[in-house]
C-alpha cells in the first residue's frame, strides 16, 4: 500500500444479521490526506466507530459544520458532505432499514446516539483497539455480532413485520414506487402506514422514497464505495443541463429541479469550486 493511499475494505455481516446489518466496512486515511465524500440518504441507518482525527459533516444547504465522531445515526432525508483528515480509521455498519427499530433505538440522522449508550463502552473500546492494531476484520466481526445480539425478534403480526420486506423492496426498486403502493403491499391503511413509518424510521414515507430515489440516481453514475463530491457534482451538473421536464426530474431523482440546483451549489461551495 502506498503511504498516501486511502484504503476501503468491505466485510460481510454474520449469517444471523439478516434484517439488522447489511454490510460492514473499514476506511483508513494516512496522515496528511484529506478526503471528502457525499453521505447519501440511502434508506439505511449507520453505526460507526472512529479512531484518530474526527471528521466533519458539512450541510450543503447552509455550509454549517458539525463534528462527526463515533455514533449511531438514523435514516437521513438529504445528502451531506463529509470531510476527513488523516490519520484516521473508521469502522461502519450499514443497517437494514428496520435495523434500529429492531434494537429499540431512536436516532436522528444528524443527531447521532453514542455507540456506548446502546452497545456499551467495552464494545466500542475493543473495536477501537482492534482498528489501532490493524485487525480490521476482527473489529468488523465484533461490531456485527454485537449489533445482532442487541436486536430483538420482530413480533409476529406486528406492523414492523409488515414494514421490513416492504422497505427493502423500496431500496431494490430504487424508490420508484408511491406511498400508496407501500400501504397496499404492507396491507395497511395509508394513514397507518404513515404513522408506522415515522415511528419506525423517524422520517415520512414520502421522504424515505425521495431519499432512496436520489441515492439510486447517484449510485447509477458513481458505483459502489465512498462517493466523491466531485463525482456527484459532475452528475448533477450533467443532469441539470440535460433539460429534462421538471416532473421527470423529481420522479427520477427524488428532488425538484430547484432542490438539485441548491444541492449542486452547496456541494461546489463545500469543495471551494464554482458551480
Amino acid at each position: 500500500m502506498a503511504p498516501d493511499q486511502v484504503v476501503y475494505r468491505r466485510y460481510a455481516p454474520p449469517p444471523s444479521a439478516r434484517g439488522i446489518v447489511e454490510h460492514l466496512w473499514v476506511v483508513r486515511l494516512p496522515d496528511g490526506v484529506v478526503e471528502r465524500e457525499v453521505l447519501l440518504p440511502d434508506g439505511h441507518g449507520l453505526v460507526t466507530v472512529s479512531v484518530g482525527v474526527p471528521g466533519e459533516h458539512i450541510d450543503p444547504l447552509t455550509q454549517a459544520r458539525t463534528p462527526d465522531r463515533s455514533g449511531i445515526r438514523g435514516l437521513a432525508d438529504r445528502a451531506f458532505v463529509r470531510e476527513q483528515r488523516g490519520p484516521s480509521v473508521r469502522l461502519g455498519a450499514q443497517l437494514d432499514p428496520v435495523g434500529l427499530a429492531r434494537m429499540g433505538v431512536r436516532a436522528g440522522a444528524h443527531e447521532p446516539v453514542a455507540v456506548s449508550a446502546v452497545l456499551g463502552a467495552e464494545v466500542e473500546d475493543v473495536c477501537a483497539t482492534a482498528l489501532e492494531q490493524g485487525r480490521d476484520a476482527d473489529a468488523a466481526a465484533l461490531l456485527g455480532s454485537t449489533l445482532v445480539a442487541h436486536a430483538v425478534p420482530v413480533p409476529v403480526g406486528s406492523p414492523l413485520e409488515a414494514l421490513g420486506p416492504v422497505l427493502r423492496s423500496v431500496v431494490e426498486q430504487r424508490g420508484l414506487v408511491r406511498a400508496s403502493d407501500l400501504a397496499r403491499h404492507a396491507d395497511l391503511a395509508v394513514g397507518v402506514l404513515h404513522r408506522e413509518v415515522v415511528e419506525t424510521l423517524g422520517i415520512t414515507p414520502e421522504a424515505f422514497l425521495a431519499a432512496v430515489r436520489f441515492s439510486a440516481f447517484v449510485r447509477d453514475a458513481v458505483g459502489p464505495g465512498p462517493v466523491r463530491p466531485q463525482d456527484v457534482l459532475a452528475v448533477l451538473q450533467w443532469y441539470l443541463r440535460a433539460g429534462y421536464p421538471p416532473r421527470e426530474v423529481e420522479r427520477f431523482t427524488g428532488l425538484s429541479h430547484l432542490e438539485l440546483r441548491r444541492l449542486e451549489s452547496g456541494i461546489a461551495a463545500a469543495l471551494g469550486v464554482a458551480a
